[in-house]
């Protein structure tokens, strides 16, 4: 994927992570991001977001996004080993 397009999935999980963040715990909302993506995305875009993690500041993912992004990353890992 392209640059632009990683920056547009940053944005998409931060938009996530803030819808889902209202009113709930950090913890809370974390799951619920990392929920949603597990869900909802296709493979090559958990791939492309769980990379922008590789990139200083982490491509720009907001607190709630980034934890999500690593949980997902994690959750990857334990199924690819």
């Amino acid at each position: 994927m392209s640059h632009d397009q990683g920056e547009t999935l940053v944005h998409m999980v931060n938009q996530i992570a803030t819808n889902l963040s209202g009113g709930r715990e950090e913890a809370e909302a974390v799951e619920g991001v990392c929920s949603h993506l597990e869900k909802f995305w296709a493979r090559a875009m958990k791939q492309r977001i769980v990379a922008c993690l590789d990139e200083p500041d982490a491509g720009g993912l907001e607190p709630v996004a980034r934890q999500a992004v690593e949980r997902l990353a994690e959750q990857q890992a334990r199924k690819a080993g």
